[in-house]
């Protein structure tokens, strides 16, 4: 059986158990698989409910597709454990560099770390501790040891 022909591989953005065809349609109208999408998306991410699911979606020309989940964001998680809504503002947008917007402890690193591993691209969690640090700095989040 010779292999399906790709027609678009993109990645998808939406909330654990929370795709609906009103968001995605724009995106997955002109491939005709916006309702499909979205019920076995929900059906598959309804236990991460409350985060965001990065989504590798493969369409084939016979209007089929694959699914495969990243790890929530990292920029996520350390908004949700800093407990804020945004990072710092940098200085083109009239933000001050050097402001700090939140603070995360240094065992809430080290969890987020565990749980990026699978997707960073580092061999010790050492590394991918630094890789969650250089992301807290750049947001303007402090952390405490």
């Amino acid at each position: 059986m010779p292999a399906k022909k790709v027609t678009r591989v993109m990645i998808i953005r939406a909330e654990g158990g929370g795709a609906n065809p009103a968001k995605l349609g724009q995106k997955l109208g002109p491939f005709g698989i916006g309702g499909k999408f979205c019920q076995e998306f929900n059906l598959k991410t309804a236990d991460r409910k409350g985060e965001v699911v990065p989504c590798i979606l493969t369409i084939y020309e016979d209007r089929t597709f694959e699914m495969s989940f990243k790890t929530t964001p990292t920029t996520f998680l350390l908004l949700k454990a800093a407990g804020i809504e945004k990072g710092r503002k940098g200085p083109d947008h009239g933000g001050n560099s050097k402001e700090a917007v939140g603070h995360v402890s240094r065992a809430e690193v080290k969890k987020i770390a565990e749980y990026k591993m699978p997707d960073l691209n580092v061999d010790s969690l050492e590394a991918a501790e630094r890789c969650i640090e250089g992301s807290a700095k750049s947001m303007g989040i402090v952390i405490d040891d």
